[in-house]
């Protein structure tokens, strides 16, 4: 019989993990959303669509390189170039270099996600509850209204750290590497209008101001450039600050900022939506790349592991996933 894997998560970590682990057990991924990407996930309301967590990714790894190359060759993955502009209060814009390339997801960053979740079992809209003891040498998963939703060999969360904490605690010691990670918010506003994007840059980093980081989404290969569709980043040391404040006053505060630096008037915006990421970035850490308990068997990895990038995340499930086939 093969052995059964839980994995929590349907971000780029959780179903990397769920291909590379489907042939050597039986996996099934749950997810809490409605849909999957996690941070690499988009916001639709037609016409406009968002790329409202992760903004682009790069390639350094040779591994990571040779993953991407058959979605660039299927379209799903392609290069995002434009003028890349520093904007900051009371000064005029200067050029900022990009010295590798930038890749984006199409038509939507959540696109990588939704094929890489094909031929793997997903439950979407499932929040699993903290595990309880063994059954024998298996964890019986519920979901948080007591539903029990199977029975697994092992458990692995992608989930962010203070969640797997809460997810994976009656199975963890007490000096883990996810007591460690510390992870920090951010506000994303969205913008569109209903007229297509007429000045030459296609993204800018704020300095000195709540918002860190302005692209325009539409500017994107793969988008409907009929539109414009705009996000605004803030910085994360101010949405720590502001993480308990209300949605639309934060959302006041960044729209003012973002008028402020840009001179376009949010008020024309034919549609106006704010996000809160309670984990967006890990702060600085030791890479460790993941966790793992073969005692309990029980793992853990995400971008809490190491860099908060696309890459580091998928580097670190592919880690992950060698030491599991190693024990399965």
């Amino acid at each position: 019989m093969k052995t059964r894997i839980a994995v929590i998560g349907a971000g780029i970590a959780g179903l990397a993990l769920a291909q590379r682990l489907k042939n050597h057990a039986d996996v099934v991924v749950y997810e809490k959303a409605r849909g999957v990407g996690g941070r690499m996930s988009a916001r639709y309301a037609d016409p406009f669509y968002f790329d409202h967590g992760t903004q682009f990714f790069t390639a350094r790894r040779k591994a990571f390189q040779q993953f991407l190359t058959p979605f660039m060759d299927a379209g799903i993955v392609a290069e995002w170039r434009g003028k890349v502009i520093t904007l900051a209060p009371g000064r005029k814009a200067t050029k900022r270099l990009w010295f590798e390339p930038h890749f984006v997801a199409c038509p939507n960053m959540n696109s990588v996600c939704k094929k890489l979740a094909e031929g793997v079992t997903v439950n979407l809209s499932v929040e699993v509850a903290p595990l309880a003891q063994k059954r024998g040498h298996m964890w019986e998963l519920q979901d948080k209204d007591g539903n029990v939703t199977g029975a697994y060999d092992w458990v692995i969360s992608t989930a962010p750290p203070a969640q797997t904490l809460q997810l994976l605690h009656t199975a963890l010691p007490a000096d883990t590497p996810l007591h460690l990670a510390r992870m920090q918010g951010c506000y994303a506003v969205m913008m569109g209008f209903h007229t297509p994007w007429d000045k030459p840059w296609i993204a800018a980093e704020v300095r000195d101001n709540p918002i860190r980081w302005i692209a325009i989404n539409s500017s994107k290969p793969g988008r409907n450039n009929a539109v414009t569709c705009i996000v605004a980043h803030s910085r994360h040391d101010w949405a720590e600050q502001h993480m308990d404040d209300d949605m639309q006053e934060a959302q006041h505060v960044l729209l003012q900022q973002f008028e402020s630096v840009t001179g376009i008037a949010a008020a024309n915006a034919d549609y106006i939506s704010t996000h809160r990421w309670k984990y967006a970035v890990v702060e600085a850490t030791e890479t460790v790349g993941f966790y793992l308990n073969p005692d309990q068997r029980i793992a853990a990895t995400g971008d809490w592991a190491s860099a908060s990038r696309i890459e580091d995340a998928w580097c670190n499930a592919n880690g992950l996933a060698n030491a599991i086939i190693k024990e399965c």
